[in-house]
Parts: structure tokens; sequence; C-alpha cells
């Protein structure tokens, strides 16, 4: 929901907008390595203990994460699964304000200019803030903030500012989230951010519900309290 993502499924037709429903804008965060304090121009990591923070949009809450070194170039994860929590659950007969928390793992990594910097895996978390739990809240787009925490802790963390996303279907209809949207800016600070910040990023879920399932749990007693995040990909680059 969400957020290294190169879009396996970004020729899917869209069916209406939101992120993963997953990812925050952040903008203002200087994503370029440090200078490496040899005469080298070779793009590796940089120096330790870096500390980013985001600037986060109007809704958001700011992000900071630290790490070791920061590395340069891309990196593309194949296999992103999790869950996407809603509290309270969501419901076709809204109660108030509900929070979205978005707890996703990435598997099959490869970089690419990064200096001989390898990422085995990574783990994403983002926080959405929206005004009702009402189901169909779930089709409005929003801005989202992404922190990926990767494997070998010794490369500094990323955080993808996405701009908004888009709801999507696979080949068995099962709902999904594409990041950004069509009209959606996102930026990339820390680590992978490229030589533009991050600005051919991209993410991309798939949940284990059909859009018909979906909505047919936010019509029970107990609503949609949770989505399972069966497959995906992401690209920070």
């Amino acid at each position: 929901m969400t957020p290294c993502l190169a879009r396996r499924h970004l020729s899917r037709t869209l069916t209406f907008a939101v992120p993963l429903a997953l990812v925050v804008v952040l903008s203002g965060c200087s994503s370029k390595p440090v200078a490496s304090s040899t005469s080298t121009t070779r793009e590796s990591t940089t120096t330790t203990a870096t500390t980013t923070t985001t600037s986060p949009a109007a809704g958001v809450t700011p992000i900071t994460v630290a790490g070791g070194a920061v590395a340069a170039g891309s990196v593309t994860c194949t296999n992103v699964t999790g869950t996407i929590t809603f509290t309270p659950p969501l419901s076709n007969t809204p109660t108030g304000p509900e929070t979205t928390r978005i707890s996703l793992t990435a598997t099959g990594c490869t970089t690419a200019g990064s200096g001989g910097t390898q990422v085995t895996s990574g783990t994403a978390t983002a926080t959405i803030q929206s005004s009702t739990n009402g189901c169909v809240s779930l089709l409005s787009s929003k801005p989202v903030a992404v922190a990926v925490a990767w494997s070998p802790s010794s490369i500094h963390a990323s955080v993808a500012s996405f701009g908004g996303y888009a709801i999507v279907t696979d080949a068995a209809q099962h709902t999904g989230f594409a990041l950004p949207n069509a009209k959606g800016s996102v930026s990339v600070a820390g680590s992978f951010a490229g030589s533009d910040n991050g600005a051919k990023s991209t993410a991309s879920t798939d949940s284990n519900l059909t859009s018909v399932q979906l909505l047919t749990t936010c019509g029970t007693a107990a609503g949609l309290p949770e989505l399972a995040v069966a497959s995906g990909a992401v690209t920070f680059s």
C-alpha cells in the first residue's frame, strides 16, 4: 500500500488511483552519495553512520533513517511480500479516521553501478493517515513515504517518496497497487538514488484478494483489518 520497485506488472490495466496503497512524498533530501576520501571517481559507498530525514508532504509523518555507507547506483528486488494493516478495519460503514501500516519484505535483489555493493534483501515500512476508514477511501490516491532497511546493514537505508499510487489488477483479478501513479512524482533519499534523486523508481504489489472479495469483506461486521501482499517488485534508481 508501497516501497527498489521494478514493475513487472506496469502493463496491467489501471482500475483506480492509489499507492501500493503504500509510500510518502518526500523531497528536499539529498540522495547523492557523500564524496569518498580517496581520489577515485568510482560510484561506490561513502562513509559510515549517515542519517537521512525526509521533508514530508501535508499529512505525512517525517521519516528518519540511519545506517552505514550510502550506496550509489540502483537496486531491483523481484519478490515483495508482506501485509497492509488497517486500524480500524476498512468498512462500508465508516466510523472515523484510519491508519494504514505497511510492512514488506523484498528479496531476489540485484544491484548495478554500486561499486560492488550487493543487497540480499530489504525490509520496507510505511504509514498512511486517512480521514475515514471507509472502504472507498482506498481509491483516493495519497502520498506515501516508504523507508527501506537493507541487508547487509552496512548499506545505508533508503526513503522512497511517492506522490500517489494507482490501483491495478493482475491476470487473476487480484487487487494491487502501483507506485507512482500515472502523474505522480517519486524521489529517493539515501542509498540507490541514482543520478536523478530516484526519479525513475517504481514499486508494485499484488494482494491476495480480488476487488469483489475486498469489497465483500468490507461489508461484513468485522470489516477488512488486513490485506496480504502476495507478490510484487521494486526498483530504486
